[in-house]
């Protein structure tokens, strides 16, 4: 079973919100006056709570790492969605598909997470409405993957029909141009749109 980190045990919420902003505003550096930040920030709020320099830098270098691995994958996400909106026409269809899977990217780290504080022996009660919750969350995101992909097929028939028309209308008004018959110029049309039916 993995050691919980004294900082996550212990220390208020806000305490080590306000804590891990701290961090990132300082690089990840100087954990010895971080720790005296918080042991004076724990005083204040009148916990007898000391917590030691040891702690503090374990917490910071695990912080650190999902830092960075949520910047990268950020990162990563950005790149992806402004590859796909420059070689694509339906920008929100990019958007959203680039949203459902952050969203599943954040889902299975919530699995993970909440599989640990299970180890660690947390609230069951609390362990079980969590994990409705997430239950629920998985279930609405396949729901809106599917609702998205079904846009995206009809968005693509749109396109489709679309072409098609713009297609047999250049093909009419050629016809028309070099003389062909109305009988030639439906004959065209017609197997215009065979073909990109295909």
């Amino acid at each position: 079973m993995a050691r919980r980190s004294t900082l996550k045990t212990e220390v208020p919420k806000a305490i080590l919100a306000e804590f891990n902003a701290r961090l990132i505003d300082d690089g990840f550096s100087d954990y010895t006056g971080m720790t005296d930040w918080l042991n004076s920030r724990l005083s204040e709020t009148g916990l007898e709570l000391k917590i030691g320099r040891s702690a503090v830098y374990r917490h910071g270098r695990a912080f650190q790492e999902e830092f960075e691995a949520d910047m990268a994958e950020s990162r990563q996400l950005y790149h992806v969605a402004k590859a796909s909106l420059e070689s694509n026409d339906d920008p929100e269809g990019v958007v959203r598909e680039a949203t459902i899977r952050a969203l599943q990217t954040r889902l299975l780290k919530l699995a993970v997470a909440l599989r640990e504080a299970e180890e660690a022996g947390d609230d069951p009660h609390l362990l079980a409405e969590t994990t409705a919750k997430i239950a629920k969350a998985v279930a609405d995101l396949g729901r809106a993957d599917i609702a998205s992909r079904k846009f995206n097929a009809e968005r693509e028939k749109e396109i489709r029909a679309e072409e098609r028309a713009a297609a047999a209308e250049a093909a009419t008004d050629a016809g028309r141009k070099s003389g062909v018959s109305p009988e030639g110029i439906a004959a065209i049309r017609a197997a215009i749109a065979s073909r990109m039916m295909q």
